[in-house]
């Protein structure tokens, strides 16, 4: 079989495509002691983490040579247990190594992937979307009526947490880069969607984001802040909170590191709330089932719509890890077995 390979930590350009051995049952990515579930993918999600692997910017360090690649789906090929059997469509979830045409992984890893749903959306759907459940729903406890803002809007993260939004109830505001980003916010369920310039200063309230959003509901009205972006967003997203409101840290996808004055958030009555869902999944792996079981409900009744997605060919891993560095991704990015060569762009 071929799998993407990081052997130097050089960035995306040096992913490198080859044929390797095919995994066996027990030979799995943080297997227990069950052993693992052999996969054949159709079907793996690319993210902003793995283009920090690629540079060794991430968090997690694993030993070179490895494969990325957190999410994916196919079907079950061998090893079935735990409800599972040959032959089913399921998603997976695991720290590494999706990025194959074939894996092995725990049982407990793996997600039953629902009638109608396709490869390139369950794919696309349990890093991303298990983590905004888990912020808005376990961290931010988000109640409907609430007044939820998304930075980043049109990315992954940002995707997910405006589908999330709208399903759970929310009045969403969506924060994006360019008219296209945020007409594409509109389409995947924002009620609002702001330039993350803002709009001209009129001398009323300044300018930027922050003004676009008070003029749609006011000063410290908003709820919930969901922001993977960091970098000098955080200070206004303070600014913009009701009392006993919530900013979700997700990550720093703006490259740099904000501070905090916990003062503005005792004279706010306001909250900076951490949202490491890969790591609390590790510790708590019962809670992906979970999360994965309000996902297929709220799909079920409707209130959520599937992934949009850009497929790239499995093997242009690079082409798609260039796509998230250039900021050019519209949702969530995926390498698909059925993609045709040259695409880059799937449905919505």
């Amino acid at each position: 079989m071929f799998a993407h390979r990081i052997a130097a930590f050089t960035g995306p350009d040096d992913v490198e495509w080859a044929e390797v051995p095919e995994p066996a049952a027990g030979l799995a990515a943080g297997a227990t002691a069950d052993g693992g579930v052999v996969i054949d993918v159709a079907a793996a999600g690319v993210s902003f983490a793995d283009l920090l692997q690629t540079r060794g910017a991430y968090q997690m360090r694993v030993a070179l040579p490895y494969t990325p690649g957190m999410d994916a789906a196919g079907v079950v090929r061998s090893g079935a247990g735990a409800g599972l059997r040959p032959g089913q469509r399921v998603a997976v979830l695991v720290p590494y190594g999706c990025w194959q045409e074939v894996i092995s992984v725990p049982s407990e890893r793996v997600l039953p992937l629902p009638d109608g749903m396709s490869f390139e959306a369950g794919a696309a759907a349990p890093l991303n979307y298990l983590t905004g459940l888990f912020a808005l729903v376990r961290r931010a406890r988000a109640q409907a009526g609430e007044t939820l803002l998304v930075h980043g809007a049109a990315g992954g993260v940002g995707t997910a947490a405006v589908q999330l939004g709208k399903a759970l109830g929310l009045r969403t505001i969506a924060v994006a880069g360019d008219e296209a980003k945020r007409e594409f916010a509109l389409r995947c369920g924002a009620d609002h969607a702001v330039l993350s310039t803002g709009r001209p200063g009129d001398g009323r309230m300044g300018d930027g984001w922050l003004a676009a959003v008070r003029d749609l509901v006011g000063e410290r009205a908003v709820d919930i802040v969901v922001d993977p972006v960091g970098s000098d967003r955080m200070t206004d997203s303070l600014r913009s909170l009701a009392p006993e409101g919530r900013l979700l840290v997700l990550g720093f996808a703006g490259g740099e590191i904000p501070v905090v004055k916990v003062n503005r958030l005792l004279l706010g009555n306001t909250g900076v709330l951490g949202v490491a869902s890969r790591e609390f999944f590790e510790r708590h792996p019962a809670l992906v089932a979970e999360l994965w079981g309000q996902l297929l409900e709220l799909r079920q009744t409707g209130a959520l719509a599937d992934p949009p997605v850009e497929a790239y060919p499995f093997a242009d891993a690079r082409g798609a890890l260039r796509a998230i560095a250039d900021r050019r991704a519209l949702g969530k990015v995926v390498l698909s077995r059925s993609a045709p060569a040259g695409s880059g762009r799937g449905g919505e």
